[in-house]
């Protein structure tokens, strides 16, 4: 089966040009509302358990508003016993300025070591609160009570 490249391509060219013609617009706008009405719920709602990010991202999740931030390893035992206490908190205390995130750094990737080492971590599980991105050691307890302090 030979394949020709210019003849797909020509196909797919004459596909998205006839998108955007007259005809098709009310169903181009109708796609576009489900599309954002879908990122909405996604915002809202859907986005609010357990937010997650890479170590290397980490600066600008914590970068504005107060954040208290869990590092964690997979295969930590007592990470395993407060990440489910951790999200249900979350789901409660998520907002756009407050948010409970989770970084997983017992990867042992360079990413991983260098936030590590940034942020002076040496066991599992290190929480660390963030207010507009200055780390402060946290002393709470590990509940959520002394989780939902942090945002009070």
């Amino acid at each position: 089966m030979k394949f020709n490249i210019e003849k797909m391509i020509s196909k797919r060219i004459k596909f998205l040009k006839g998108l955007f013609t007259p005809n098709n617009m009310p169903r181009l706008i109708l796609l576009l509302i489900i599309l954002g009405s879908l990122y909405f719920v996604y915002e809202k709602y859907l986005e609010k358990e357990g937010f997650e990010c890479k170590s290397d991202d980490i600066d600008k999740q914590v970068s504005d508003g107060t954040k208290l931030v869990l590092f964690y390893a997979d295969w930590c035992g007592h990470c395993k016993k407060i990440k489910p206490i951790w999200d249900e908190t979350a789901k409660t205390v998520n907002t756009e300025d407050t948010k409970m995130i989770k970084v997983n750094c017992g990867e042992g990737t360079e990413n991983d070591q260098a936030t590590m080492k940034k942020y002076k971590i040496e066991g599992y599980p290190t929480i660390i609160k963030f207010v507009n991105g200055k780390p402060q050691e946290y002393t709470g307890e590990r509940d959520d009570s002394g989780f939902k302090g942090v945002f009070s």
